[in-house]
């Protein structure tokens, strides 16, 4: 009876040693309808949210969910943010509770007149 409910509560323990955190990031820009991708994979227009979701696992293996945030408009300069995985296990708190562009017109090149 004993062994059994050790066995229980390993096989409790383990599952829980596996898992993710999840986040929903509000994703804004200015200009609105910017074209956002997170780690070049496409995502949609702002404004929008977004889960984020940080799989982790039992030390000694090593999480690896680092984001890169970046936003397109035509007619702008792109723009990327970075978030570095949190050394913490399961924390995504590394990503912010909201993400803010301001994209901005490229400076006009100079005339140098040859």
């Amino acid at each position: 009876m004993k062994k059994t409910i050790w066995l229980v509560i390993l096989a409790i323990a383990l599952s829980m040693s596996f898992g993710c955190a999840s986040k929903l990031v509000k994703i804004t820009s200015k200009p609105s309808f910017a074209n956002i991708s997170i780690n070049d994979s496409y995502i949609g227009k702002t404004p929008m949210y977004h889960q984020f979701y940080d799989y982790w696992y039992p030390w000694p293996m090593k999480k690896t969910d680092d984001y890169m945030v970046s936003a397109k408009l035509s007619g702008y300069d792109s723009d990327v943010q970075i978030f570095l995985e949190s050394p913490h296990i399961a924390d995504i708190s590394y990503v912010p509770d909201s993400i803010f562009f301001q994209l901005k017109r490229p400076e006009p090149k100079e005339d140098t007149g040859e």
